[in-house]
């Protein structure tokens, strides 16, 4: 057992609500140029954290002919959908229960919409645990691998990370699921927290990486104009950071 602390788990109700693939045709064509730059070589390897259905990394592996892959997941249902392949292999764990130790290093690790679920019984707690695990998988890393990180950044105003510290007490606490799953949070009971671009990239310091490059992608605009002021949010968006270890 590594030192990142156990971080709270989906039911399996709540999972299947992600048996799809995110990373669409529009998301592909911004992240295959900075993969193209880290699997370019004869071998090389990849690790897809919290990697659900495996269509991503099927994806990659059609892509880049050369690369293996390891996808850890930690809902049953979802490690089970994977597609066989004898380049990848599945492992139905968190992530806090694989030793860096048995793991090949690797060129690249994803986090794709993964580490705002790393939640656990406070906001301070879990943007430890948060850092915690991206220190973990630094440590899966060759000396030129990167962490490719795909997050929605809440941005607020005037209190800049305010938004996602709002939607994680909400999300998080038991007594108010009944009341937080009706207004349409798939999450309430067990909680998500996000932050916003500059909240993600102080967590990212915190864990001793730099932001190589970022990309901003789409706008993502679901919520309601009362909610949006509820929680002081400016502006809801997705963004691509490449890391390296500072």
């Amino acid at each position: 057992m590594t030192g990142v602390a156990a971080t709270r788990v989906l039911s399996e109700a709540q999972t299947e609500a992600f048996d799809f693939e995110i990373v669409d045709d529009e998301l592909w064509s911004v992240l295959k140029p900075a993969l193209a730059r880290q699997l370019a070589g004869p071998s090389t390897r990849i690790l897809d954290v919290g990697g659900g259905n495996g269509l991503f990394v099927d994806r990659v592996l059609e892509a880049f002919s050369s690369t293996e892959a390891t996808l850890v997941e930690p809902a049953p249902n979802l490690a089970k959908a994977n597609k066989p392949s004898p380049r990848k292999t599945v492992l139905q764990s968190t992530l806090q229960r694989v030793d860096p130790q048995d793991v090949e290093p690797v060129d690249v690790v994803f986090f794709n919409w993964v580490l705002h679920h790393f939640v656990v019984d406070s906001y301070k707690a879990t943007t430890r645990t948060q850092s915690d695990a991206l220190v973990l998988a630094r440590k899966m890393l060759k000396p030129s691998g990167r962490l490719i990180v795909f997050e929605q950044l809440y941005n607020g105003s005037p209190f800049d990370d305010l938004p996602g510290r709002l939607i994680y007490e909400l999300t998080s606490q038991k007594r108010l699921a009944p009341l937080v799953a009706r207004l349409g949070a798939n999450t309430a009971g067990v909680g998500v927290c996000f932050h916003s671009e500059r909240g993600w990239r102080k967590l990212f310091a915190r864990a001793g990486l730099r932001v190589d490059r970022y990309t901003p992608c789409y706008s993502v605009g679901e919520l309601s104009r009362l909610r949006r002021l509820a929680l002081g949010l400016k502006q809801n968006r997705v963004g691509m950071f490449e890391l390296a270890a500072s």
